[in-house]
């Protein structure tokens, strides 16, 4: 197929919502946002409001859009808020024990891990992200001084260039007792570490590339050792929105004694109407937030 539909005007597009029966009493503020956020991107914050297919349920605003949308980015800049306190933990837990353990350059012992060509493609995207980044200060200052003795810098400063991607596939490459290792300071199994890093990477890049994050679905299923492990009893949608946010506060909690971000998050969920929390989220009857 041919894709055919034109491009339309603010102007067009307005006049479209309201013959699909959305209430717009302010049309230059709704002009706004439609032409600084974009019609295509407000679409996707439609669908719980539709019923029917293209057609808006009774005494819908375009307010109410919008103030989901508002939640939604809001709640994606909590989320990264803690996912940096979370990768960056994750980084400094993996090198302290590794290089405590072994030796500054650890990630060169391909005997330390599982899969060879798995290993051989993180020391490319390695020596990639050393390029990419040799003009940042400590890399450069690390080279200048280093680099014609060793290449690699130590651990800790390879960490800093690498992405919360990266160091999710290095963990779950290494052979599993240094896993093991690792893992028991988050007071995780070996699985349950895997499992948690795999979800909330997916929920960085969705947050970090502005995609929708408050009805998401994880990419990954979580075992249900590791749902246990993490929430106890819990016998919901171990994908849903809700469950993501349990994770990534069991992870804070284990990071520091004063974590408030459960208590932020908690705030920011009153201004959403309750009702979306169960059936869009994935909140049970009785949770955390």
């Amino acid at each position: 197929m041919i894709y055919t539909k034109p491009s339309l005007s603010i102007q067009d597009q307005l006049a479209l919502l309201k013959a699909r029966n959305l209430i717009i009493p302010d049309t230059q503020r709704a002009e706004r946002y439609l032409n600084f956020i974009g019609y295509y991107r407000l679409s996707v914050y439609f669908l719980p409001f539709q019923n029917d297919k293209d057609k808006f349920d009774n005494d819908t605003k375009f307010d109410d859009i919008l103030n989901l949308y508002i939640f939604d980015r809001k709640l994606k800049l909590l989320v990264l808020d803690a996912i940096e306190r979370i990768e960056i933990a994750t980084k400094a837990v993996i090198s302290n024990y590794m290089s405590q353990k072994f030796d500054i350059h650890w990630f060169l012992l391909k005997t330390l891990f599982q899969n060879k060509s798995e290993w051989e493609f993180f020391i490319e995207t390695t020596d990639n992200a050393i390029q990419r980044n040799r003009k940042k200060d400590h890399i450069k200052h690390y080279l200048k001084k280093y680099g014609s003795k060793s290449p690699y810098p130590p651990s800790w400063n390879i960490m800093e260039i690498l992405t919360f991607g990266n160091i999710s596939h290095l963990f779950s490459n290494l052979r599993g007792k240094h896993k093991k290792g690792i893992s028991k300071n988050f007071e995780l199994t070996s699985k349950s570490m895997d499992d948690v890093l795999r979800s909330i990477v997916d929920c960085r890049n969705l947050c970090a590339h502005h995609e929708r994050f408050w009805n998401s679905r994880s990419k990954h299923s979580i075992s249900n050792d590791s749902t246990q492990l993490i929430a106890k009893g819990f016998n919901g949608n171990n994908r849903s929105a809700y469950f993501q946010l349990y994770i990534i506060d069991f992870m804070m909690q284990k990071i520091t004694t004063k974590s408030t971000w459960r208590e932020r998050v908690s705030e920011l969920l009153q201004l959403l109407p309750e009702v979306f929390h169960g059936k869009h989220m994935g909140f049970p009857k009785r949770s955390i937030f």
